[in-house]
């Protein structure tokens, strides 16, 4: 296994201890010739280094091996009369601590079960900041009106976080029946128009065929499933990706570098597998917008929205949709998000995290859409609905907690789902709230980029009184309940007083009550 601990000693006995002490943790050893070699090609976290090394001094060793792997934690093993000495030089160069034998094996596991977990924590950042370049990438897709601007911009926002030495988007032509250079950096203009690739055929054709993506790094490739279609020694390691979109492949992203110390590893899988999903689903769009007439084009974004019935009505109105459909209006709205999405950003990893939400938010938008809803926009863990402001409804606010309770109910299942996964997914929860009011309701935004938004008082009170609500319970205001009590409904809906709460950013203490049910009125 590759190792997240490397000690640098030449004592066998010595090395022999810590790997006992260490039993729970990958821990390998080498001579200080060695030492560099490995922290630069494997995923060492920490070192523990002996001072008194042949011919070498253990901090100087560590600062060498710090300048290659700047996130490096170590640890400097002196005997216990030279400790106080070489202290501060040791705190000067990074060191985490002194250990001096005997070894005391609590002690030892205390301190590396530690810095170990400061180590993932701050690579779990690295991870999340490696992130960021999506959101730009996603603003460029939305506005991107053609193929070749996507996979230009998915190359560029590759290539700054890779500064790989080859890259190609293929794109699988059905009218060929094999894949073709669609974009690329660093393949000669003469090779671009040649190569065809069949399914199956190559490692670009069978990672298409099969689905899965592949790492190719050349210390283990000969071991990989594609070792008999290895044909350029000179790549010292590559990635070759699907491109899939609701179950549909459009091509292979390839990644690779002929050249340094660099190799690939299954984070880089989880990044490239984020771009690559996004440029699959913006290059659909794109088909989409240029295989249907203008109208039909602009009704398919507003249905990724708006119920269907929402989108007709929109177009139906020949308003100008950047500056249109701008109004004040009396409306109700609807927020709900998870609690503890906090513990779940750093529990459960982003993939798992990523294919959850996407479930979530489906089952939100197909619950709203059902009961002729809006969606107004996904905030992170958070999603907000309005009603009665493009469609007419009997009661918008009956209708909104309706809604509410369909959702905790499909939650409920969905939660259950997840606990079968993982049994973090035990500690998660919903909190809703149900406000009505006037508030401004159109389209925010500029003539390329719009965003039909809801804004008003009313809107920051439900998302903070949703913060407030725990075990999925429902909360509403008394303007919401005046409507209940005014309006016909086939349903009663029964409610408890729970009082005034004081909510931040909001100037007055506001009546709150809770949703307990509905219940059928007597006829």
């Amino acid at each position: 296994m590759l190792p997240d601990i490397l000690l640098v000693a030449d004592d066998h006995e010595l090395c022999q201890q810590v790997t006992e002490i260490l039993y729970e943790y990958d821990v390998d050893w080498c001579f200080a010739y060695e030492a560099l070699n490995i922290c630069i090609h494997q995923p060492v976290r920490v070192v523990l280094v002996v001072q008194d090394l042949p011919g070498a001094s253990g901090l100087e060793l560590f600062d060498n091996l710090r300048e290659a792997r700047p996130s490096l934690l170590g640890f400097l093993i002196v005997d216990r009369d030279s400790a106080g000495r070489l202290c501060p030089a040791a705190m000067d160069s990074g060191i985490s601590g002194l250990f001096s034998p005997p070894l005391e094996p609590n002690h030892v596991r205390e301190r590396i079960a530690k810095v170990m977990e400061a180590a993932a924590l701050r690579e779990e950042n690295a991870r999340l900041r490696t992130l960021l370049p999506l959101y730009g990438l996603g603003e460029h897709f939305m506005s991107s009106t053609n193929q070749h601007d996507v996979l230009e911009s998915l190359l560029n926002v590759i290539s700054d976080q890779t500064a790989a030495d080859s890259l190609s988007v293929m794109l699988y032509d059905e009218t060929e029946g094999a894949l073709r250079i669609a974009a690329s950096r660093g393949i000669p203009e003469e090779m671009i128009d040649q190569i065809r690739i069949k399914p199956g055929d190559k490692i670009a054709g069978r990672v298409f065929q099969e689905r899965t993506p592949v790492i190719l790094n050349q210390e283990t490739q000969n071991d990989s499933r594609f070792a008999d279609l290895l044909k350029r020694p000179e790549i010292v390691s590559a990635v070759s990706f699907p491109m899939i979109v609701r179950d549909k492949i459009l091509g292979v992203l390839n990644v690779s570098y002929t050249d340094g110390d660099i190799r690939f590893a299954d984070s880089d899988i989880e990044i490239l597998g984020i771009f690559s999903t996004q440029a699959a689903l913006a290059i659909e769009n794109v088909h989409a917008f240029e295989s249907v007439a203008q109208e039909a084009r602009l009704q398919a974004l507003l249905e990724q929205y708006v119920a269907p019935e929402v989108a007709e009505v929109m177009l139906a109105s020949d308003a100008d949709l950047t500056t249109g459909l701008g109004e004040v209006k009396d409306a109700t709205v609807l927020f709900a998000d998870i609690r503890n999405f906090t513990g779940m950003v750093q529990e459960i990893p982003l993939a798992v995290l990523r294919d959850f939400l996407n479930e979530f938010f489906q089952l939100f938008t197909e619950t709203i859409f059902e009961y002729r809803g809006t969606v107004d926009k996904f905030m992170g863990d958070a999603v907000l609905a309005i009603f009665g402001a493009l469609l007419e409804l009997d009661n918008p606010s009956f209708t909104a907690i309706e809604t509410a309770l369909a959702i905790q109910e499909r939650f409920a299942e969905l939660k259950k789902d997840w606990q079968a996964r993982d049994p973090f997914f035990r500690t998660i929860d919903l909190g809703f709230a149900v406000t009505r009011g006037e508030m401004f309701l159109g389209n925010v935004g500029s003539a390329r980029r719009l965003d039909y938004t809801v804004i008003g008082t009313e809107v920051n009170i439900a998302q903070r009184l949703a913060s407030k609500a725990t075990s999925s319970r429902i909360y509403i205001t008394d303007k919401v309940l005046e409507d209940l009590e005014q309006r016909q409904c086939d349903q009663k809906v029964l409610v408890k007083d729970v009082g005034k709460m004081v909510l931040k950013g909001v100037q007055y203490p506001v009546p709150t009550f809770s949703v307990l049910g509905l219940e059928k009125k007597q006829v």
